[in-house]
């Protein structure tokens, strides 16, 4: 089964910009971190290039 990391981060985007629309800046925060991540993930699915864990 494979995860489709880009579907998975606008998820979290739109979820993102609710949460500080809210007023909920840390869930904003939170979910954004989440959202850069799947977009991390999305980009390595389609290069095959992992990225360096710092």
């Amino acid at each position: 089964m494979s995860i489709d990391y880009t579907e998975r981060a606008a998820r979290y985007w739109a979820q993102s910009e609710q949460a500080y629309a809210d007023g909920d800046p840390r869930l904003g925060d939170d979910l954004a971190d989440l959202a850069a991540q799947c977009d991390q993930w999305a980009h390595e699915d389609l290069t095959g290039v992992r990225a360096r864990a710092s």
